[in-house]
């Protein structure tokens, strides 16, 4: 019976220290969510300041584009303006044309016949003379007119040619604008797609802090919880089982039922951590397996503790006696309860869901003070191990 009571309190050592590897595990994870939580903090800002400025540069556009659009509609009216002047002018320069062609041709039509008239009567010459002078000048103030128009005319062409350039640089301007604020446009799209991103990650980063948070008080509350049950047992005697029949796990070595079948993840001693990704000493091994797949027992033994930790999981602690414990993590859904006796490959619970990383089970073999290696002591028939 002492030598129950001793592997008991053994078994509520160790789980103590595996808690507490737990509980450090977990201060790694607040710190590197902290860190993470920061780091989106900072990229939140820093977009919001570029979606500033990209809003600004946008503004600054869409006035220089309506500015160029005003200058283009001048310039149309201006465009207008002169051409229906042009077109006036070319109206008036061909009446001009007519009248002094028709003035021209009544000159010749006069100065023929007069010129024979006058052979009979000499006394017209003088009214012959003042027409003449006054179709010549007729003729010459329109042929000054026709000059004038012309002269006109070449001006304002001029100045259509150099209106239609400026309204192709205008045209021309407003399109590298319009592609510009095309871009801005784009890259604001963009940015805010990622700043959603960035939020809804600072989100998730916030509520696994907070279940991070919360899964340390529970593991020092269990901590705590489980350093009293030591004190009592120590000062009470333990009833020997009579359902089950308990042997050293020396007889048994190599042939322990895996708590679950699938591939080894971590391995026992220095490795990789799974959710932290740094090299650390793992006391157990971490074997993956889909959620909802069963989980037995090992060998033989008493649960003595069975406790729901937010992020761990369902743990169960077994004792087989002769200082043996295993500790049983990242269950779902146990079927068991403490004090009930489980035999060797009875079900104990299912695989649950992790939110931070694959799923699996956690195993923790230890013999007095000493974690061993599991792999040495399972049959690994039923697992696939690749390192």
């Amino acid at each position: 019976m002492r030598i129950s009571v001793l592997a008991f309190c053994t078994a509520l050592f160790f789980l103590i220290l595996a808690h507490y590897a737990q509980a450090s595990s977990l201060k790694e994870k607040i710190k590197e969510n902290r860190n993470l939580l920061q780091k989106a903090n900072f990229q939140e800002k820093y977009i919001l300041k570029e979606l500033n400025d990209i809003a600004k540069q946008i503004k600054n556009l869409s006035l220089a584009i309506t500015e160029i659009q005003n200058k283009i509609k001048n310039t149309k009216e201006n465009l207008t303006r002169i051409h229906t002047k042009i077109e006036k002018l070319k109206q008036k320069e061909q009446q001009l044309k007519n009248n002094i062609s028709k003035e021209i041709g009544t000159l010749i039509t006069i100065s023929k016949t007069t010129w024979i008239n006058l052979l009979f009567n000499p006394q017209d010459i003088n009214d012959f003379l003042r027409r003449e002078d006054y179709l010549y000048a007729i003729i010459q103030s329109e042929a000054n007119k026709l000059l004038e128009i012309k002269k006109t005319k070449q001006q304002l062409k001029s100045l259509e040619e150099k209106l239609k350039k400026e309204f192709q640089e205008l045209e021309s301007n407003k399109e590298k604008y319009k592609e510009k604020e095309k871009e801005l446009k784009l890259l604001k799209q963009e940015k805010e797609t990622l700043l959603t991103e960035i939020r809804q990650n600072k989100k998730l980063y916030k509520e696994t802090l907070s279940i991070l948070l919360t899964a340390q008080k529970e593991l020092e509350k269990l901590t705590q919880e489980i350093s009293r049950t030591r004190k009592i047992k120590r000062a009470s005697s333990e009833v020997t089982s009579k359902g089950i029949i308990l042997r050293p796990l020396f007889e048994v070595k190599g042939f322990l039922y895996p708590p679950v079948e699938g591939r080894v993840l971590r391995f026992f001693g220095l490795d990789r951590d799974l959710f932290t990704g740094k090299v650390s000493f793992s006391p157990g091994i971490f074997i993956g397996a889909p959620p909802g797949s069963k989980v037995v027992a090992p060998f033989s033994a008493k649960v003595v503790k069975v406790r729901w930790i937010k992020s761990q999981g369902e743990v169960v602690v077994l004792d087989h006696g002769y200082d043996f414990t295993s500790i049983i993590g990242g269950l779902g859904e146990t079927k068991v309860f403490p004090g009930q006796e489980v035999h060797t490959g009875e079900l104990l619970g299912t695989v649950g869901a992790s939110p931070y990383g694959p799923s699996g089970v956690y195993y923790e073999l230890r013999y007095g003070q000493k974690p061993q290696n599991p792999l040495e002591w399972l049959n690994l028939k039923k697992l696939k191990i690749l390192r």
